[in-house]
């Protein structure tokens, strides 16, 4: 057997009424996101075998072709590229599925922008585009009605409706704005800013250059 060689992977294992809709075809499933590919791996919560896949990015030319036309969009692209995704683009960051199974919510750190895409056609429902330039985790209200994201270089967090992606509300951050969990009534969001870790200053000696790291809830 060839070995695989596998890019950067991040996971998340959420429940969903899986390829055929709801009643007795709903199965729990693991969606696996390929950081750097862009593909999303639909993998059954029991038996652990793949039942389908999604493209994260069906629209990946026509982000390319405004990104080229902005310096600096342009910019701040080859700046994930080359310091925070090490050498390769960033294409899912978290996902969260609505509770009919129905939309897959996808964070695009390298199109700076939040995502629906529906599971059964792969076809993008809403986008949203973030503060600065550079989306990344997110965090899905206990209701499941609403997800906040962080907006990296815009120091805010988005609070995004599921069905719609119409902003619901904001709240400003520390410096690269991260980790997001709501309270388990979901009144509260509990915020960690990380500072600038992606940084050569990350190494030691040089603190100053950090950035201000922030541990927030409201």
């Amino acid at each position: 057997m060839r070995p695989i060689r596998v890019s950067l992977i991040l996971l998340i294992a959420l429940s969903f009424n899986a390829l055929a809709g709801t009643g007795s075809n709903a199965r729990e499933a693991v969606f696996v996101g390929n950081n750097w590919e862009g593909m999303i791996d639909v993998i059954d919560a029991e038996t652990y075998e793949r039942i389908g896949r999604i493209n994260g990015i069906p629209d990946r030319r026509k982000r390319l072709r405004e990104i080229i036309w902005r310096p600096d969009k342009l910019f701040f692209f080859q700046v994930v590229r080359h310091l925070i995704g090490e050498g390769n683009d960033q294409y899912v960051d978290d996902m969260y599925s609505t509770r009919d199974g129905k939309l897959l919510i996808v964070s695009r750190p390298s199109f700076a922008d939040v995502v629906a895409i529906d599971i059964a056609t792969n076809r993008i429902v809403w986008r949203f585009e973030v503060e600065g330039y550079r989306s990344d985790h997110m965090a899905l209200s206990p209701d499941g009605t609403e997800v906040a994201v962080s907006a990296s270089t815009g120091k805010v967090v988005h609070i995004l409706d599921v069905r719609t992606g119409k902003e619901r509300g904001r709240f400003p951050t520390g410096d690269s704005p991260h980790e997001n969990v709501y309270s388990k009534d979901g009144k509260k969001i509990y915020h960690a800013s990380i500072g600038h870790v992606f940084t050569l200053a990350d190494r030691g000696g040089t603190q100053g250059y950090q950035g201000k790291p922030h541990l927030q809830g409201g």
